[in-house]
């Protein structure tokens, strides 16, 4: 049982034209799905498209028939390859003509409805594996409007200020009230505190003193005595690069 590891929720859209089998569909689904979900249900690929067109957000994974009356799930799936890169496509159809075509597009796997019994998880929790590994690469923070995903490269650092952490990014800067501590828990071993309200994207720091550590953009960020030796391994993650294992995600 993997709902009591990390809190993991994700979004899945099916895409099937039959109603019955939509429900079905989503029914096997809340029954083998290792972590919590929430769905979306479509009956045409159009419907589908048009909900996620110029969204930032899109469904983690979507369940995706292939014939449909004057559609193409393929089709359907190369535009949303071209918007939505990390979301994993998994196609359930029944028909074994399709095994090449999909393969002009980014899915990880194809059931024939049929097996679902058989498949569906498995083709789930690879899904699952792939959505940490890509995470991994992002921060995800909760602000009053929504939710945002922040490439961890991207950021500076983080200042905490009363009840309000700031992240400073390349980009610009956000906000959220969760606390730098549970924040930490999320981000690469290349962060680390420099001083009690801030932490620190240690592959951004591009000059550093016992007192200070000037980063890619010229700002200076206080060092405390006792986080300077924290922060200086961090400008060279030799621990990291010997034995990334250690800082891998657990598969499920």
């Amino acid at each position: 049982d993997f709902r009591g590891k990390n809190y993991f929720m994700i979004s899945i859209a099916i895409c099937d034209d039959n109603e019955i089998t939509t429900q079905e569909i989503a029914k096997k689904v809340e029954q083998c799905c290792p972590v919590e979900t929430e769905f979306s249900i479509f009956h045409h690929p159009k419907d589908l498209l048009d909900s996620m067109h110029g969204k930032e957000k899109a469904y983690d994974i979507i369940l995706m028939d292939i014939e449909f009356e004057s559609a193409s799930g393929i089709e359907a799936v190369k535009q949303i390859n071209a918007w939505h890169p990390d979301s994993q496509i998994i196609y359930i159809t029944n028909h074994v003509t399709y095994f090449s075509s999909v393969y002009e597009t980014s899915h990880i796997f194809y059931i024939l409805k049929k097996d679902i019994d058989k498949y569906l998880q498995i083709a789930l929790k690879k899904a699952i594996r792939h959505l940490k590994k890509i995470n991994q690469l992002y921060l995800i923070i909760h602000t009053k409007q929504n939710d945002i995903r922040l490439p961890q490269s991207k950021i500076l650092y983080l200042e905490r200020i009363m009840r309000t952490t700031n992240i400073y990014t390349a980009d610009g800067v956000y906000q959220t009230p969760e606390r730098l501590d549970s924040i930490s828990e999320r981000l690469c071993p290349w962060f680390c505190l420099s001083h009690r309200s801030y932490l620190i994207n240690g592959r951004h720091i591009i000059n550093l003193d016992r007192h200070h550590a000037i980063l890619s953009n010229e700002i200076s960020i206080p060092v405390s005595r006792t986080c300077y030796e924290n922060v200086k391994k961090t400008m060279t993650p030799d621990e990291y690069l010997n034995h990334p294992s250690r800082y891998a995600l657990v598969e499920l």
